[in-house]
């Protein structure tokens, strides 16, 4: 079973620019105890499902074109 090696914070923010028909603007996007990589062009952030006894069931990945973001934040855990 692999594992899953990106580095892992308490909280990660994600100040990303939408495209409307008139105006581009942007949202906060907040994920709690997550996981958090940059790659290529791409910012991934990482939530992991847990059971009551804090096994991982599943991994999810958000995937942000780099493009789409203006900042970032990450907080320790």
């Amino acid at each position: 079973m692999a594992t899953n090696m990106a580095p892992k914070f308490g909280k990660v923010e994600l100040l990303v620019e939408t495209q409307g028909s008139d105006l581009n603007s942007t949202i906060n996007i907040t994920f709690e105890d997550c996981g958090f990589m940059m790659t290529g062009d791409y910012i991934v952030v990482i939530i992991d499902e847990r059971d009551e006894v804090n096994n991982t069931l599943t991994s999810t990945g958000k995937i942000f074109p780099l493009k789409d973001v203006v900042a970032y934040k990450t907080h320790s855990r």
